[in-house]
């Protein structure tokens, strides 16, 4: 699948795709054109075999300073000349959900995606971030749950992930104050897993760990994420169920497991293939 987009471009390094953020002169706010073309980028980095792991960055001072204001229009509260109230809403219903489905194009990446943070991470930039898989920082980082400060419910998954990352009172806190917290202060809660001194060493450091990932057998990286995406809505025991029949069908049936035994009896390293 090609790619193309004036705000979000893909690099790709060996088995590792990247999604840069591509607005620096915005610091990355969020307009329409903008996440819509995220779900595109991430399409196109999941149907090449080659990839196996990505890596969510911005260009520019910013990760991300949250949605467009100013496109978006928030602060005109103009509806459609000639619609009534409750057309206007169901459409500003849609612009949501079509938003809220573009945050969510990363949680439902059949990849681990991990995310890269520096500088501003605010508003919209924690809706990305919630809905990746791993998150580190550099130590120039910032992060706030931006929208409660200028009036609105954040809307579009910070709310809904946040929770299952950090425990109920640092929510709160975040969420009720939009107070700034630095880095130190995001490793601390676990927001973030780890803090580098640099933008340069952070991404350096999420190319690591990505291509770590992408050592591991594609199709077990995979399905790992999928029972572990799964297992949100699932009992304990409705898991295992799954777990276990996912795992007779797929892995254990695998070439590359097989090429495992094979690589470990033979002391060389093994060559996975995805099959």
């Amino acid at each position: 699948m090609s790619f193309s987009s004036d705000l979000i471009t893909i690099e790709k390094t060996g088995a590792v795709g990247t999604v840069w953020l591509d607005r620096p002169e915005k610091y990355n706010a969020l307009s329409e054109e903008f996440w819509l073309a995220l779900p595109q980028a991430l399409a196109a980095l999941e149907g090449d075999e080659s990839i196996r792991a990505i890596v969510l960055a911005g260009k520019g001072k910013h990760f991300c300073v949250g949605i467009d204001l100013v496109q978006s229009g928030m602060g005109s509260h103009q509806k459609p000349k000639g619609a009534s109230e409750a057309v206007a809403n169901l459409k500003q219903l849609q612009f949501t959900s079509q938003f809220q489905d573009a945050i969510s194009s990363l949680a439902k990446c059949a990849l681990p995606v991990i995310a890269v943070i520096h500088g501003h991470c605010l508003g919209a930039g924690i809706d990305m971030i919630t809905a990746c898989d791993i998150r580190i920082a550099a130590a120039d980082s910032n992060f706030s749950v931006r929208e409660t400060r200028i009036g609105l419910v954040a809307d579009v998954g910070t709310l809904q992930r946040l929770p299952k990352i950090l425990n109920a009172g640092h929510v709160a806190e975040l969420a009720y104050s939009a107070k700034d917290i630095n880095a130190a202060r995001a490793e601390k809660i676990g927001l973030v897993n780890d803090v580098y001194e640099s933008f340069e060493a952070t991404y350096a450091a999420g190319l690591a760990l990505a291509n770590e990932i992408a050592a591991n057998p594609p199709m077990a990286v995979r399905g790992t994420k999928f029972i572990l995406q799964q297992s949100e809505t699932l009992t304990t025991e409705q898991s295992l169920l799954m777990n276990g029949m996912f795992t007779l069908m797929t892995s254990l049936k695998s070439d590359d497991l097989q090429e495992s035994m094979r690589a470990f009896g033979e002391k060389r390293p093994p060559k996975y293939t995805g099959t």
